[in-house]
């Protein structure tokens, strides 16, 4: 009855739709100049154009659960790289501000599409847990080597005068390949929720403070990061004179290392609490992020740019794991509140942040990653204080 997979080609594609997603949120930055310039309008402009883009990879993740059991998932992700392939081409043939506004919007969801089926395959076809945790986290590592490559492809690119569609050509090819990954592979089924007795929703326990307040932190983190990533690239131009290669060496720098940290930090959390894992690395993030946005040598940045991604390599993955150990069972309902409110992070950082480089200029709009690194910083501690997660694995144990 079991149907059988093609497990490795399914993890593959997952791999891809999380490169498909990281490419296109993490260089940003890279592609903003030259989509102004081509339109001749100013980067907070095009910043707030992407908003749309935003939008588009938020709602695909709020309602995944109910199209993953309405519709077979390699349907979805076909029809989604369809799309932006036909998007793609459109933008090509009639380059326009409106169907710029319009293209971003269908391609961000097919990447919000991609992220939910991509993340539900890992976990699905992956029951061991110590298997799972691993494929979860080299999953992980795609979205960050996305950004690693691409921002250097890009920045090359675009110094060699290439145009802003280079950019969505790459994406049109991704979506290809995602197709020929698709067909004919089959798909795992996902089962309808059971019904839940009123007595077990009675009986269920409560999260807890510091469950909530991890969900702030989440927010804190990737709207920072994010916001880093988009006004980073015009930071070095302007305040340095970088051009646009030289600038995309910086972010190539920052994914590069998150992603070998994301290798390193996985054998880290067993020998260290993950209370003060994650509180030493929001602090010494913090404190790197202030050396990039107010430092006058761009050597130093680079090293901080660095010892940034670092920090954050471990970041989202250990909110999520330190949310969850909040309640003695993690129910789905825990983990989808974290991804939410961490999503609405992802929702909101291009348009505030333009509004922001709108009214008081580039160094605010760059420097509300810092403000925002600080509520995490905060969070990560008031967290720690009100944790129940110590107290739950030593009852546990000692049961």
């Amino acid at each position: 009855m079991e149907t059988v997979y093609n497990r490795r080609r399914i993890n593959v594609i997952s791999w891809l739709s999380y490169f498909f997603t990281g490419g296109l949120v993490s260089t940003l930055g890279i592609v903003i100049g030259p989509v102004a310039t081509a339109f001749n309008k100013e980067p907070a402009f095009i910043g707030l154009m992407f908003s749309l883009m935003n939008i588009g990879l938020f709602l695909p993740i709020m309602i995944s659960g109910i199209l993953m059991r309405k519709f077979d998932l390699g349907k979805q992700l076909i029809t989604g790289s369809v799309i932006t392939i036909l998007t793609c081409i459109a933008l090509f043939i009639m380059p326009s501000i409106t169907l710029f506004g319009v293209g971003v919007f269908l391609i961000g969801a097919t990447a919000g599409l991609m992220m939910s089926i991509g993340s539900y395959l890992v976990v699905r076809i992956n029951d061991d847990p110590k298997k799972r945790s691993a494929n979860l986290i080299f999953t992980d590592f795609f979205f960050a080597l996305s950004g690693m490559t691409l921002s250097l492809v890009l920045g090359f690119l675009f110094k060699h005068g290439a145009s802003w569609l280079a950019m969505y050509g790459i994406m049109g090819t991704l979506s290809v390949l995602m197709i020929l990954l698709c067909v004919g592979q089959k798909f795992p089924v996902v089962a309808k929720p059971e019904a839940v007795a009123k007595h077990d929703r009675e009986a269920k326990e409560p999260w807890g403070f510091a469950a909530y307040v991890l969900c702030f932190a989440l927010f804190a983190f990737v709207f920072s990061e994010l916001v880093f990533t988009l006004w980073m690239p015009s930071w070095l131009h302007e305040h340095f004179g970088l051009d646009t290669d030289r600038a995309a060496i910086y972010i190539t720098t920052y994914w590069m290392v998150k992603a070998i940290g994301l290798f390193l930090n996985q054998f880290t959390v067993r020998f260290v609490k993950l209370r003060t894992f994650l509180f030493v690395s929001a602090v010494v993030g913090l404190i790197s992020l202030c050396v990039v946005t107010h430092s006058e040598s761009a050597a130093l940045v680079m090293v901080a740019v660095g010892v940034f991604g670092f920090c954050n390599s471990g970041m989202f993955s250990g909110l999520m794991s330190y949310g969850s150990l909040q309640v003695k069972n993690s129910p789905p309902t825990l983990t989808s509140a974290l991804l939410t409110t961490a999503s609405v992070g992802t929702l909101i950082f291009a348009s505030f942040s333009s509004f922001i480089y709108r009214e008081f200029g580039l160094f605010w709009a760059l420097n509300i990653a810092t403000v925002a690194y600080v509520l995490l910083v905060l969070a990560v501690i008031i967290a720690g204080i009100r944790s129940k997660a110590e107290k739950i694995h030593h009852e546990m144990s000692v049961g």
